[in-house]
């Protein structure tokens, strides 16, 4: 729209899957109604629109919640599979005008100072582009960035994802989260497709040493096997695809700049060590960069001291916050009564309650907001109801025992 070219390099061929939980929620909803893209995925049912949510805490409580989408209204979060999403918003960038071209691995980069830029080079052949900036977002294992060294580490988690076969389960709900003691800080979820398809998968976040991802196979499985609420969800005669992995890169990375270049999405680790989430934050990431470049090619500069400003600038938006995101993890998973108590919260309070922190826990309000006291104060009431309540119940169960 600005008039810059613009160059967008695809290493496959539409339409290519990508391994995630296909929760898409508001912030990138708002992108995607901005592109015309989400118009697009649910007139042509390839997205399912979550009305009612629940969740499933360690303890056994359960809340759900949610209404029917008035005409106009953006969701709170829609169900679309990755294969479709991704092709719709690289065609509607085509559309814009942006040079797609697919099946172009690169393999290699190298910056020429004396003229100021990149050329690429594709894999098994002598095909070369040059670009005045360069974007890696190619993915949580980010090759691109790693050889450059801006990104230096590993990927530190991984998820799985799985489709069920429509009419071959029992689950009713458009989408459901479950916290299983066992995998905390980590979680599982079923969301509802079109077609009554589902999607389930598992996140591994960080910090519990019995689930690491090398053991994402046996939880996955475990899961549907041992979690009372996945296995009633699925029933006894449900039809499933072999499992799927993909890695995730958490909290996002020191460096995501350099002169003529940045690191963008999952590449950068604009990832929540919360919930695993980042389909939103790469988008949102994505609109930050776009800005910020046209601004930095009216002005001709390219330098780091310059596009530093856009590393500072998707940290101030969402990134200084996956340092709370971290530490909230972790004090879920060595207190999960804190899971019990936010649900019984959740049972008890106002719509305008359940609607801030949803907001919360997909990032559009700071996750610091938890310590505000009508979040804080709500969760210690339960938190000592429960307590005693527990407490209560296992003097009665040691009485009757003697």
């Amino acid at each position: 729209q600005k008039g810059w070219k613009v160059l967008l390099l695809e290493k496959k061929k539409f339409p290519r899957d990508k391994y995630c939980g296909d929760a898409v929620c508001r912030t990138a909803i708002e992108i995607l109604i901005d592109m015309g893209v989400y118009q697009h995925l649910i007139k042509e049912n390839k997205a399912h629109v979550m009305e009612y949510r629940s969740l499933c805490s360690p303890g056994g409580l359960s809340y759900i919640w949610g209404r029917p989408i008035k005409f106009g209204e953006i969701p709170v979060a829609i169900a679309c599979k990755r294969i479709l999403l991704d092709e719709s918003i690289a065609m509607a960038a085509k559309r814009m005008g942006a040079d797609l071209k697919e099946n172009w691995p690169v393999t290699e980069t190298k910056f020429d100072e004396d003229t100021g830029l990149w050329t690429v080079y594709k894999y098994g052949t002598t095909d070369t582009l040059t670009s005045r900036v360069l974007v890696c977002s190619d993915g949580a294992p980010s090759r691109l960035a790693t050889k450059l060294g801006l990104v230096t580490r590993p990927p530190d988690s991984t998820c799985s994802r799985t489709y069920v076969e429509g009419g071959t389960h029992r689950f009713d709900a458009d989408g459901v989260v479950f916290f299983n003691k066992e995998l905390l800080p980590g979680y599982s979820a079923l969301f509802r497709h079109p077609n009554d398809e589902l999607s389930f998968c598992v996140n591994v976040i960080p910090g519990n040493p019995k689930v690491v991802p090398e053991k994402l196979d046996y939880w996955h499985n475990w899961l549907m096997k041992k979690d009372q609420n996945i296995s009633r969800a699925l029933g006894d005669n449900f039809k499933m695809e072999k499992m799927k992995t993909a890695s995730l890169r958490l909290g996002g990375e020191k460096c995501t700049y350099d002169d003529h270049v940045l690191v963008v999405g999952d590449a950068a680790g604009m990832t929540d060590p919360m919930t695993g989430e980042g389909i939103h934050h790469a988008m949102e990431g994505g609109k930050i960069a776009a800005i910020f470049l046209d601004e930095a090619l009216n002005h001709g500069n390219y330098d780091a001291e310059c596009m530093k400003i856009f590393h500072q600038r998707w940290m101030s938006k969402f990134g200084d916050d996956f340092k709370w995101s971290m530490v909230f993890s972790q004090m879920l998973y060595r207190f999960p009564i804190l899971l019990d108590a936010s649900t019984a919260a959740l049972q008890r309070k106002s719509d305008k309650f359940v609607a801030k922190w949803a907001d919360i826990m997909t990032g559009r309000l700071p996750k610091i907001y938890m310590l505000k006291p009508e979040f804080s104060f709500s969760i210690i009431y339960e938190l000592v109801r429960l307590t005693l309540h527990r407490l209560k119940g296992s003097n009665g169960k040691q009485k009757k025992a003697e």
